[in-house]
């Protein structure tokens, strides 16, 4: 079909149907069909074209940068320190015989209960996250959480806090999806990486914060609260802040931002179209949902995640524990824990910095780390009777290399998955893995193991192994699909395609179709 009448076909809002449920059955049919897509309408009015000035797109990406990521920075990090608080109270004070978890395998299951919450949650997160406005979602859950988070204080016994943890796991289930859903709305898939890459380096920066936030208020001794209840007050307070603010201050899409005007926003539409993704639509299709589980990329994914995730589990609530073990005190293991994050928030400045100027950087970022990873582990496994004490320490350090692979998990998976229910699925399936991983973990952590823990180091090396292996088949997986739709299309290249041939693509994104039907659609590494 020529341009023109795919203009004309456009402009009376409908457009030539040439989606099939197979890449390799694609038909000329001329069957109208409506684009539903919240940018579409800003696209349309910008010209039919997706054309921007460089300098623009610049301008337009500076100022959602200074709108958007100091919120986004928060948030992700306040999320993140939530979970590590458990870890925190359990060396303050009394918590443990407070809530009465100190008997046999109580705290871990304290611990794990967290994410059977997560996991159950994650179908009604996903189907919300699809249905209402991604924004919304996110600020009302944080706002829960925060309420949540309150509610800790006042636990005093065993079924309080596994209730207070479950419910705090349902209330967090939409965030890390829903993040990943809010940045393709506003940025290119090369953009998504690097903004991914400063929250998640987040978790570092908040860890560090509240690690000594933590250790002053193990030092409190005037309060009426117990320490461990400071904790969890500062905590909920910052919850609550940073979700009204995401309220007040964060639009659902780029079409409603009022701090830009109509034509920055028209640039934001066109800027994001070349992700060949489209932007929103609320309409949910069960068809992507099958695609998404029968897609070979969600194995490889879902896997990786399971094996980064033991590990993960078991050291957000353990960690202090095994470091207590190396210092021989428990107060000092705040502290030298806090080291840990410096040493993981520096890996991921370094790796955004790659990632922003080379492409296909994603799959690196997420093996390359767990090198370093499996290095300190193994150094903190083989020396546990003879090492020497910071020696150990700086191996531990190393360990948490591994927190380097989360954003760009979440990266791949951002740029890779078109279609907005199978994305939406996908999101489902990835933190469904999150959560059986993080489940598991904790129950490496044997009481009778304590405090080397040898067991659980030892599951956790095999973990960061496998973890391995599988980021560099995907690798190799996502460039070999790549070479094979350029044998049978013909090779694409954004920047080469003719207009026909980019407009085609970008419509089938509005038009939402998946990254399988969308023979333009190439996947990054």
């Amino acid at each position: 079909m020529s341009m023109d009448k795919k203009l004309e076909s456009i402009n009376s809002k409908e457009v030539p149907n040439k989606e099939d449920s197979n890449v390799d059955n694609h038909s000329d049919d001329n069957t109208a069909v409506d684009i539903n897509d919240e940018g579409f309408d800003l696209f349309k009015r910008g010209g039919m074209n997706d054309v921007v000035d460089e300098a623009e797109s610049k301008r337009v990406a500076r100022k959602l940068d200074y709108h958007l990521l100091p919120i986004l920075f928060v948030l992700y990090g306040i999320n993140y320190v939530d979970k590590a608080s458990l870890g925190w109270a359990a060396v303050l004070g009394t918590f443990e015989t407070d809530v009465h978890v100190d008997v046999g395998d109580r705290y871990s299951w304290a611990s794990a209960i967290f994410y059977y919450g997560y996991l159950g949650a994650q179908y009604p997160a996903s189907y919300c996250l699809q249905k209402f406005p991604v924004g919304k979602v996110i600020a009302s859950t944080t706002i829960f959480w925060g309420i949540l988070m309150l509610c800790h204080m006042a636990c005093s016994s065993y079924g309080g806090i596994l209730a207070c943890r479950f419910l705090l796991g349902v209330s967090e289930a939409p965030i890390s999806g829903g993040f990943i859903l809010f940045l393709s709305q506003f940025y290119t898939r090369k953009e998504q990486v690097g903004r991914t890459m400063v929250f998640g380096s987040s978790q570092g920066v908040f860890y560090v914060i509240f690690g000594f936030i933590s250790y002053g208020l193990g030092h409190v001794t005037d309060a009426k609260l117990s320490e461990w209840q400071l904790v969890f007050l500062v905590l909920g307070i910052c919850s609550l802040l940073i979700g009204a603010a995401w309220f007040a201050l964060i639009p659902d899409t780029p079409a409603k931002a009022r701090f830009l005007t109509e034509e920055e926003k028209i640039i934001a539409v066109k800027r994001v179209s070349k992700n060949m993704m489209g932007m929103s639509t609320h309409n949910w299709d069960w068809s992507q949902t099958f695609e998404c589980f029968r897609d070979p990329k969600t194995l490889f994914l879902a896997g990786f995640l399971i094996f980064t995730m033991i590990p993960n589990g078991g050291l957000t609530n353990f960690g202090n524990q095994v470091l207590a073990g190396i210092v021989h005190n428990r107060l000092e293991s705040i502290v030298v824990g806090i080291g840990q994050s410096f040493f993981s928030s520096g890996q991921m400045l370094i790796y955004s910095t790659f990632s922003l100027k080379y492409n296909n950087f994603r799959t690196i970022g997420m093996s390359a780390p767990l090198l370093l990873a499996i290095a300190g582990l193994s150094a903190v496994y083989a020396t546990e009777d003879h090492g020497a004490k910071w020696g150990r320490v700086f191996a531990y350090w190393m360990i948490n290399s591994y927190a380097v692979t989360w954003p760009f998990a979440l990266a791949t998976f951002g740029s890779n998955f078109a279609g907005h229910t199978k994305r939406a699925s996908m999101s489902m399936i990835l933190l469904l893995a999150f959560s059986v991983g993080n489940i598991i973990g904790p129950f490496c952590f044997h009481s009778y193991d304590a405090p080397k823990y040898t067991s659980a180091l030892a599951t956790n090396l095999g973990c960061f192994c496998a973890a391995f292996v599988i980021a560099v088949l995907l690798r190799f997986y996502l460039k070999w699909e790549n070479n094979r739709r350029d044998k049978k299309y013909g090779v694409v290249e954004m920047d080469g395609l003719d207009e026909d041939e980019r407009l085609e693509g970008i419509l089938n994104g509005m038009k939402d179709q998946t990254d399988i039907s969308n023979k333009q659609f190439r996947y990054v590494l």
